[in-house]
């Protein structure tokens, strides 16, 4: 059985052959990545359609073209797993079609109610560049929104503990508290945090539905923090 080290050199040099077009590299990404993105997909809120759809378009970004368009794995950094960019950019480009989508549905909807708009005005606008952006902002604004509802000890707890490190029991010196009531502030505030971070997130885009492991993955991908 290939170590974890080997996998990676190979998949490496399996990113380096699709940025230069070859075909069965990108074969062999495929098949060792599409299943799980697909689950990470359908877990997102997609449907099965938009998800075959989606990943069919996104692999096909992944190859060189012949007409000097670059493929999509020269942006990737290398700085994650490549599974997990894959699903960042796959997951912005489904919630960016989404919006798309009620967009012109929207606009068909005006255009019936009001049959003698001037049809200059019926043109739709050029759509806008997807960029990566907008699903990073909504990942820092939502965890941002949470941890404005915390308190000033609970972050000041937090950030003791996660940031510098310091032992739940030195936290309890300087508290005054027994260990057993550090540890469940400590629980209730990251619960807190949770909970608040995934309510924003799905007022803002209600067809996302990421479970907290996949909010926390996705922000980890990007390096999105706070404390």
């Amino acid at each position: 059985m290939p170590s974890p080290l080997g996998q990676q050199d190979d998949e490496r040099l399996q990113i380096q052959k699709c940025q230069e077009g070859d075909t069965e590299a990108l074969g062999w990404l495929r098949n060792k990545l599409h299943p799980a993105l697909v689950g990470i997909l359908v877990a997102r809120g997609a449907s099965a359609t938009e998800t075959e759809d989606l990943l069919a378009d996104l692999w096909g970004d992944c190859v060189a073209r012949s007409d000097d368009r670059p493929s999509l794995l020269e942006k990737f950094s290398g700085k994650c797993p490549l599974r997990n960019w894959l699903a960042t950019v796959a997951t912005r480009r489904w919630i960016d079609w989404k919006r798309k989508s009620v967009n012109r549905r929207e606009a068909a909807s005006h255009r019936a109610d009001d049959p003698d708009e001037d049809i200059f005005e019926r043109m739709p606008a050029a759509a806008s560049s997807a960029t990566e952006g907008g699903l990073i902002d909504l990942l820092r604004d939502s965890l941002q929104a949470a941890f404005d509802q915390c308190s000033a000890a609970d972050l000041l707890m937090l950030r003791l503990v996660y940031l510098q490190r310091l032992s739940q029991r030195e936290v309890c010196r300087m508290w005054g508290w027994n260990e057993a009531k550090v540890s469940r502030r400590l629980s209730d505030a990251m619960e807190r945090i949770e909970i608040e971070t995934l309510r924003r997130l799905r007022q803002k885009d209600p067809w996302l539905q990421l479970t907290w492991e996949d909010f926390v993955d996705m922000c980890q991908t990007h390096q999105i923090g706070f404390l």
